[in-house]
């Protein structure tokens, strides 16, 4: 299974036994790989062709064709520093979150936000509470500086239990909120979150309130709001927001975070800048403002969902609500042995997500894609 659990893993695939110099098993339905064998195969997977990737959440269609537009104009810019274009992005940017300019942080994709803010806003006695599972950023961070971590199971729809991470609050300094959450793809809404961050001042007064809302545009259930509005007014709460989903700017790495200045310039404090390419920012600028690209993006990802969804049901198996652009679906058996004979098939799929881990997170490819994969997917839990 895929070792790098941030937002830039590589996908596993199935390449020859020549290219990775072991012996793949004969059947699908072998038993999982060792270690040292499906290592071979993640390192290898840019090398290998015809793979369908289902394992990352990435948007399968790419650039939009005003984004592709700006990122290949930039090249005749590539002689120079990124100053004109990272001001036409940061001008997007406010305009469509009216706020400030020092109410925006940009950064090289929201990874290094979530690192950023684990750093400035725990310590030693100053704890992380965050959702398991979710996405792990903050927790590792928080391991590698001997930071406590105070993990809160999600419910069993796959939600956020607030009421549980408020119980686990006193004392810590940095609260993380993934939301949609990322891998159970299940929402909290707007006016909980509100509520959870108010009733904080009285449970954690101190701590910080990071909200990770990578997943926002395709985020479609009743309730499920921004808290970019509160993150502007309150100096404790923190939005961040990426370009890797719904923009498919995965491999570009641009993302952001919307705070009053402060609190931004916390993290800043223990951030990096100046790595953005001109051409990230070229096309991110013209992504941000293409509609009619993103509103498409978002019922493409909605009928597709919607298809795999129906398929893993009529056969038997439950899935987790979402309302990003994967599915975390209950298989039934270990996810990690079960992805290794997905490798096989040439799809790749998510690792295992503890504690979930017979639960298989799929992201949402192509129709054509999942028209392909499903069918062998759902043949190999039948086999």
């Amino acid at each position: 299974m895929a070792r790098d659990l941030s937002r830039r893993e590589l996908l596993g695939g199935l390449v020859s036994a020549a290219a990775v110099g072991v012996a793949l098993p004969a059947r699908a339905g072998a038993a999982s790989a060792p270690a040292a064998t499906t290592a071979a195969l993640d390192d290898a997977v840019a090398r290998s062709g015809n793979v369908i990737r289902l394992g990352a959440n990435e948007n399968p269609t790419g650039l939009g064709p005003a984004a592709r537009a700006a990122f290949t104009a930039a090249i005749d810019e590539a002689n120079r520093y990124p100053g004109r274009v990272y001001q036409t992005l940061m001008e997007a940017l406010t305009a469509k979150h009216q706020v400030g300019a020092s109410s925006i942080y940009l950064t090289p994709g929201s990874g290094e936000l979530l690192r950023s803010a684990t750093l400035a806003f725990t310590g030693p006695s100053r704890a992380l509470v965050t959702a398991a599972p979710t996405f792990e950023a903050p927790t590792r961070t928080a391991f590698a500086t001997g930071v406590e971590v105070r993990a809160v199971p999600v419910t069993a729809e796959g939600r956020l239990d607030l009421e549980a991470m408020l119980a686990k609050a006193p004392g810590a300094g940095l609260i993380y909120v993934c939301n949609p959450n990322n891998p159970t793809g299940g929402t909290v809404t707007g006016a909980a979150l509100t509520a959870f961050v108010a009733r904080l001042k009285t449970v954690a007064p101190e701590a910080r309130v990071l909200v990770d809302e990578a997943y926002f545009e395709y985020a479609d259930e009743p309730g499920y709001a921004t808290l970019i509005p509160l993150a502007v007014s309150d100096p404790r709460v923190i939005v961040t927001r990426t370009f890797s989903k719904v923009f498919g700017m995965a491999g570009l790495r641009v993302g952001y975070a919307v705070g009053q200045p402060s609190t931004l310039g916390d993290l800043d404090a223990h951030g990096i800048d100046g790595t953005m390419s001109s051409a990230s920012l070229a096309a991110a600028a013209a992504a941000f403002t293409d509609t009619d690209h993103i509103a498409a993006e978002r019922v493409r990802n909605q009928a597709v969902r919607r298809f795999t969804r129906e398929k893993f049901e009529a056969a038997g198996y439950r899935v987790l609500p979402s309302a990003a652009n994967f599915v975390m679906i209950d298989i039934q058996r270990d996810a990690g042995s079960f992805g290794w004979q997905c490798r096989q098939q040439r799809i790749a799929v998510s690792r295992p997500f503890p504690p979930l881990t017979n639960y298989l997170r799929l992201t949402i490819g192509t129709q054509a894609e999942m028209d392909e994969a499903v069918p062998v997917i759902l043949g190999l839990l039948k086999a």
